[in-house]
This record gives C-alpha cells, structure tokens and sequence, in this order.
C-alpha cells in the first residue's frame, strides 16, 4: 500500500514532540512543515525529515498532494477549529492537538464537518493511547473482570496559566489538563450522563482543587479529583464487578488485583492476589507515553480506512462533560448530559 502523505501545520514545542515520532512510523511519508516564522517549519523539516517547508499553509495545499494533515498549537479557535475545518472541507483527514476547540459548539462544528465531508478527524488526548491504558482496557475487556462499575482517578499538574479564574470555571485548566484524565475516563467508562462538582481556588496562592462525583450510562458511578499541584501525578482506578480491580500510575505502571482470598473468620483476609506491570515506553525518547503511539494509530487508521480513536466525536462530548464539570461547580447543582 502507499505511504500516506502527511504535513504538519505548526512547529512549536508540541507539534515538534509529535514530528519526532514520524521518522519511526513507516506508514507516513513526512511531506511539508508549515509555520508562520520560517526557521521553525525549516528546522523541523530538517530534523524530521519532511520534504518541504512553508510559511502559507494555502500555498502548501496548492503545491503538495497531501491525504492528512495535523493542526498542532495553542489551543485556539482560529487554529485548531479554523483550520481543521478548512482542511476537512478540502478533503484532508485531520489530527488536531487538544482541546480541538474553546468550546463544545466549536467542538461539534468539527464533528459536523467530518460527516458533511466524509473524512475522519483525530484528537491528541494520547493517555488512552499509552500502553498501560491499552493494557487496562484489554483486562477490562476479560470475562473474570465483570463490568466495570466503579472509577476514580486523581490528576495534579503544575503549570502557568492553568489557575487563571473566570467563567467556566478555571477554564485554562479544563482546556490544558483535565481533559486528558476525562478523555481516559471516558475510554474506560463510556458517556457520562451526571456531573455533580465542588471547586475551590486559594486567593493567596491561587491553588485549585476540585472533587467530581460521576454517573456513566451504565449506571456505574466515579469520582475525579483534580488540581494544581507541586508535581504532575495521574492515578487511575476501575472496579469490576467480579470484584477485580486495574490501577494505573502515571500512565505507566499497572497492577492487578484479584479476588481476595478471605480467611473465613473475623472479617479478615490473607492476602490480594496480585500482578504488576512497568509499561514506562520512554525508551524511544519521545517524552511521555501515549505520543508516538497515537500517532502510530493515526497511520495505521488512515491506511485501514477507519475513523481512529480519540476521534472529533470523543473530543466533542469530553468538551460537554468538562463544561459540566464548571457549571456545576458555578451552580452548586448536579448537571445532566443528555444524548
């Protein structure tokens, strides 16, 4: 099969992490690099292998054949969004960089514009794509496990920007971090239907933290507790009903826990079967997990002709529960997520 014809639209520090992972993927032939300050696109064309440079993304499109392109920056509207759509409507498959959009409505303007278009858009959430995760969700997936009826995950990231206050709720925050563990959450859990939320933020030191309390679909429940922090630290948490549990540190190890063997007198137990595993994939030098695995997915998605994972929708309804999530904790009030 061909190779797939790819270009990168921006070549800041994010965009360059995801152009490293390229060279290691055999599906892709790295095209062009586009930005608007010159020595960038330049550089990366150089270091990562594409063919060419531009400064006019329109210019790009009038001299390459591309099938993909990936819009990576900061997360605003007149990138992410704008250009997708441009890029959908002249029949590019698209990856975007989180958040796809400010907003759920601009969210859903890509999802619209993927249908109306007929071409597939991705979204760079890469935490469902790091191997523990991967390994968690296949476990999930075995008989023993039973359905998963219980989840929580506890998320801190430091940063800049990230306790700026206003209306939603610390929306920098939602937008740069929490959506990477909703995303995971809802890879795990499938469509959350209730939010109800507390947040607090600090004067002084301008600390957030926020407790969420979920409910799936399916009728499992969950809980989220977020906020900045002196470290960047992820945990996550699913209860089967079999009594089988998978926990993951840091997108990076993962433990098993089986069925309890009791010991049939006072309440008590031996001991927790169970097993370990240190997925820590940094070895290819491609900075946190998840990286150059999606963009492994997004090859293999493109060549396989099938819309990939997290895909414009996933971003879609992410962005509906993290407004939920802010509304909720500006109307002290359960919000529901209606279909």
């Amino acid at each position: 099969m061909e190779k797939i014809r790819i270009a990168f639209i921006g070549c800041g520090g994010m965009s360059s992490q995801l152009q490293q992972c390229i060279p290691m993927i055999p599906e892709f032939e790295f095209v062009a690099t586009c930005d608007l300050v010159e020595e960038k696109a330049k550089s990366n064309a150089r270091r990562f292998g594409a063919l060419r440079h531009y400064t006019d993304y329109n210019e790009m499109f009038s001299n390459e054949e591309l099938y993909a392109v990936a819009v990576v920056g900061r997360p605003e509207d007149k990138l992410h969004r704008d250009i997708g759509i441009e890029c959908l409507n002249k029949g590019y498959h698209i990856y975007t960089e989180k958040p796809p959009a400010t907003t759920s409505d601009g969210a859903k303007m890509l999802v619209d514009a993927s249908i109306a278009t007929g071409k597939t858009g991705m979204v760079g959430t890469m935490w469902r794509h790091a191997p523990a995760h991967q390994m968690a969700k296949q476990l999930m997936d075995e008989e023993e496990f039973g359905v998963a009826c219980q989840y929580h995950t506890r998320y801190l990231a430091p940063g800049p920007r990230l306790s700026e206050g206003g209306t939603p709720f610390v929306w920098p925050f939602m937008l740069d971090q929490v959506i990477h563990p909703t995303d995971c959450m809802r890879f795990f859990m499938g469509q959350v239907k209730e939010v109800h939320a507390l947040g607090t933020i600090d004067p002084p030191s301008r600390n957030v933290s926020i407790s969420v309390n979920l409910r799936y679909e399916n009728d499992a429940v969950g809980t989220m507790t977020l906020g900045t922090g002196p470290v960047l630290e992820a945990m996550v948490f699913i209860k089967g009903t079999n009594n089988h549990a998978i926990q993951v540190f840091d997108t990076r190890k993962l433990k098993r826990y089986r069925v309890p063997t009791w010991s049939g007198e006072g309440g008590g137990y031996i001991d927790t079967p169970t097993e370990g595993w240190d997925l820590n994939s940094a070895y290819h030098g491609i900075g946190r997990p998840g990286y150059l695995e999606e963009m492994r997915h997004w090859a293999q998605s493109l060549q396989a002709g099938k819309q990939p994972h997290s895909s414009l929708e996933d971003a879609y309804q992410n962005m509906r529960v993290l407004e939920a999530i802010s509304q909720s904790i500006e109307s002290r009030e359960v919000v529901s997520l209606t279909t």
